[in-house]
């Protein structure tokens, strides 16, 4: 069994977590509009520690990291423009 149900924001259209303030889905590029409300279990993964990878944004240039083990944030939160992760020897935030 599960541990307690949390309540989470999602995007409307692919269901990924929602970020305040972001205009665009990181994941799918959709508009953020209102975002829903859905009930998940939390559940204990063990495993690797996760991976910093940096993001830029190719249109605007807008900036972020994320840490995970699988990344698939690939628009930017700002315009909705394609924002891939690149490495830390390719880029750095400053």
């Amino acid at each position: 069994m599960f541990g307690p149900r949390a309540k989470c924001k999602v995007c409307a259209n692919c269901r990924e977590a929602y970020i305040e303030g972001d205009k665009y889905c990181r994941f799918c590029g959709a508009p953020m509009g209102t975002p829903k409300y859905i009930e998940e279990d939390f559940a204990t993964v063990y495993g690797p520690p996760p991976i910093k990878r940096f993001h830029k944004c190719m249109k605007c240039g807008y900036q972020w990291t994320t840490r995970a083990m699988i990344d698939k944030e690939r628009w930017c939160p700002k315009c909705g423009g394609s924002a891939p992760a690149v490495s830390e020897d390719e880029y750095s935030l400053t």
